[in-house]
């Protein structure tokens, strides 16, 4: 089973990204930082994938072919700057690319191909009210929250399910636990597990 993790070499992403890959996932992971992904290819044996979410073209050429069954969304970046007034314009659009328009423009590409299989699942991380140090990162935490609800209601029945994942004050190594317990909830049982099934022949 094919997972695609976004934002996978920063600290949440990568958590999520090796935990998958120990359950037996084959894991592409997408990121900025090449020397981690190398590390994480040569460790867990993930498919690196280094480019920049906000080059959207190039994004959506390369997951539109993926076709993966799961897709997590843990690109979290935010200007240091947290006084909405001292904002420059290039920070909003910087956070809302890829906090927001990146996980939606990925989310379209990957669903068609879910729905005809009729199976898959999104998990979105984002934020919670209470921990959300800017007005711009509660904007953002809010839209994400929506999006899942939204969509969830929208493709109901279509057998792909939408979850969102909240940071919280969790250390970022139990996300990765967190994300494999949604994903069973979605019926996609431990990949190593499916395998250790199939090779007995049951």
């Amino acid at each position: 089973m094919k997972a695609l993790v976004t934002g996978a070499t920063r600290a949440p992403g990568r958590a999520i990204a090796t935990t998958l890959a120990k359950d037996g996932w084959e894991v592409h992971a997408l990121g900025r930082d090449r020397v981690a992904l190398e590390e994480m290819r040569g460790e867990h044996g993930i498919v690196p994938l280094a480019m920049d979410l906000t080059d959207r073209d190039y994004v959506r050429f390369v997951v539109e072919g993926m076709e993966p069954e799961v897709v997590v969304h843990a690109a979290l970046r935010w200007p240091e700057e947290t006084r909405f007034l001292g904002l420059a314009e290039a920070d909003i659009d910087m956070a809302l690319e890829v906090n927001l328009s990146a996980t939606l423009h990925v989310t379209r590409a990957v669903l068609p191909s879910m729905i005809e299989r009729g199976r898959g699942a999104f998990v979105m991380l984002s934020l919670d009210d209470c921990e959300a140090k800017s007005a711009l990162e509660r904007a953002a935490a809010g839209a994400i929250d929506g999006l899942a609800r939204a969509l969830a209601d929208e493709i109901d029945g279509s057998g792909v399910f939408v979850h969102r994942l909240s940071l919280g004050k969790l250390p970022f190594q139990q996300l990765g636990s967190q994300v494999l317990e949604l994903l069973s909830a979605s019926g996609f049982q431990s990949q190593i597990t499916e395998r250790q099934e199939h090779g007995n022949g049951t």
